[in-house]
């Protein structure tokens, strides 16, 4: 029997994306999802918050899309905010492949040593 991974490990541990909440409550503070990625230093300005999960007690999970690495990544931590565990899933394997490679055929790239030309 072959291991899950990817979509399908995030999905199976922790619902479909957006199924959780967006606000959680740890020790006596309530957490909203912006609040929450910054406590945990993964606000970066390409990414973009999907929803927390409570995996158990004191055991979280906050998911969000890292738009530099193009992944969706569950991001695992105690109630102490310290790091558990990360499972990172490429956006292909939920909007497919002919969709994630359709959005670059707007995109205008320039290339070094090709001056003036874009592709």
């Amino acid at each position: 029997m072959s291991e899950l991974r990817g979509r399908p490990l995030i999905e199976n541990r922790f619902g479909k994306l957006g199924s959780g909440q967006d606000s959680v409550v740890i020790g006596d503070a309530e957490y909203d999802l912006e609040t929450l990625l910054a406590r945990l230093d993964l606000a970066f300005e390409d990414s973009w918050p999907i929803d927390i999960q409570v995996v158990a007690e004191g055991h979280f999970c906050v998911r969000y899309y890292d738009g530099q690495d193009q992944r969706v990544v569950a991001h695992e931590f105690d109630v102490n905010f310290a790091f558990v565990a990360e499972t990172r899933a490429h956006v292909a394997e939920w909007i497919g492949d002919d969709a994630y490679y359709e959005s670059f055929r707007s995109m205008q790239f320039r290339f070094p040593g090709l001056p003036g030309d874009d592709v």
